[in-house]
């Protein structure tokens, strides 16, 4: 096997750890519903409020990396100490993908 190849085959072994779970959009749109629906509208149907950016603008300003980039620190004013578990993390910005 070529440089490439062990180089590809070494980055594929580390991409995706041993037990990883796959994101869940539908975890996240429940999340997005109990947690997020107070600031954004989180769903095409309207559901939520209007006083940040829909996860629909989201979507369409942001890669789904972005999102979990942004989502990964406490942000505005009324999230301030509002964490997320890595897993809750990937669940939400699977579902806001979702509202492209």
């Amino acid at each position: 096997m070529g440089g490439l190849g062990i180089i590809g085959v070494g980055l594929w072994l580390t991409a995706a750890p041993a037990g990883a779970r796959t994101p869940s959009p539908e975890a996240g749109a429940e999340l997005a519903a109990r947690w997020c629906a107070a600031c954004h509208v989180v769903a095409a149907s309207g559901a939520g409020t209007d006083s940040a950016p829909s996860f629909a603008d989201v979507a369409s300003r942001r890669t789904e990396a972005e999102i979990r980039t942004f989502l990964a620190r406490p942000h505005a004013n009324p999230m301030r100490g509002f964490t997320l578990t890595a897993g809750e993390i990937e669940d939400v910005a699977a579902y806001i993908a979702t509202q492209r």
